[in-house]
């Protein structure tokens, strides 16, 4: 028989154990969700020449991971299904608010910040309908991670006690496919407007700056790019640029794409991802 001291050393070790797990357990959910949320979009936005393409994944990663350890966390140490699904609850209404605020508002803050110039240009008027879709962000993610929340305690118990490693990360690619598929449904919400456009009008610029002295250039191709669209700036294309989204309609239909050439700014109307009009931003 063991002594008492010894058993009650070891159902600690249990249960710091499980709550250790419980919180790994959640940020690999969170992770997951960043991952597949602002992953894919910051990759097609830094080949697209965007402004700081990578800021999003960045800090969706550091809020989610944090949300989600904490999410689990309190689901272990309340040792209880029912308010697991409560924090779970919780945790998903912050991804959703952060699914819509990082594009919108937290995005273009800090970008404004490192550059103050390009912050004096972006015209971001609030009009994007953020409960509406911060309500869509919360019906695609909340059943993903109600199933996360309902499952964790079961396939934590067995990760805790099992005799393998495998056995013991086995319930992460779970959470990891649960949240991934969550995170694939809401890019559309916001992200793919944006990154559609930039890679639409990078295209476009790409052409142009290729065939600057070419006057064989395909002409059904420079219908199809829009070209035209960069007539009026066609000095001041080059190879080097930068691009950020500088303002947008309500349905996001209608975005002005801001693009750097060096030392000059241009804004471009793009519309359903077809370049349409581009004119360089006059000095004040």
């Amino acid at each position: 028989m063991k002594p008492i001291n010894q058993e009650t050393n070891s159902r600690r070790g249990i249960i710091r154990l499980k709550r250790n797990f419980g919180m790994l357990y959640g940020a690999v959910a969170g992770a997951a969700f960043a991952i597949i949320s602002w992953g894919w979009d910051g990759y097609k936005l830094s080949v697209s020449h965007a402004y700081h393409p990578w800021i999003m994944l960045v800090t969706g990663l550091m809020f989610c991971v944090i949300v989600g350890g904490i999410a689990g966390w309190l689901t272990a140490r309340s040792e209880s299904s029912l308010l697991g699904v409560l924090f779970w609850i919780i945790a998903s209404a912050g991804f959703a608010w952060l699914m819509v605020a990082l594009p919108l508002q937290i995005n273009p803050a800090i970008v404004s910040r490192l550059d103050p110039q390009l912050g004096a240009l972006v015209n971001y008027d609030g009009s994007g309908d953020f409960s509406f879709r911060f309500g869509a962000a919360l019906a695609w993610i909340l059943p993903f991670a109600l199933l996360v929340g309902v499952t964790q305690l079961p396939v934590t118990e067995s990760a805790v006690f099992a005799a393998t490693p495998f056995g013991r990360i086995a319930p992460l690619f779970l959470c990891v496919l649960l949240m991934g598929i969550s995170g694939m449904f809401t890019d559309s919400l916001i992200n793919a407007h944006f990154r559609n456009a930039i890679s639409a009008l990078d295209t476009t610029i790409q052409f142009v700056a290729d065939n600057r002295d070419n006057e064989k250039a395909n002409p059904a191709l420079s219908r199809e790019l829009h070209a035209r669209a960069l007539w009026e700036v066609r000095d001041l294309v080059k190879q080097s640029r930068q691009l950020f989204v500088g303002g947008y309609s309500e349905d996001f239909g209608e975005l002005h794409i801001l693009v750097k050439f060096e030392d000059q700014w241009v804004d471009c109307l793009v519309l359903y991802n077809q370049p349409n009009l581009c004119k360089a931003v006059t000095r004040e």
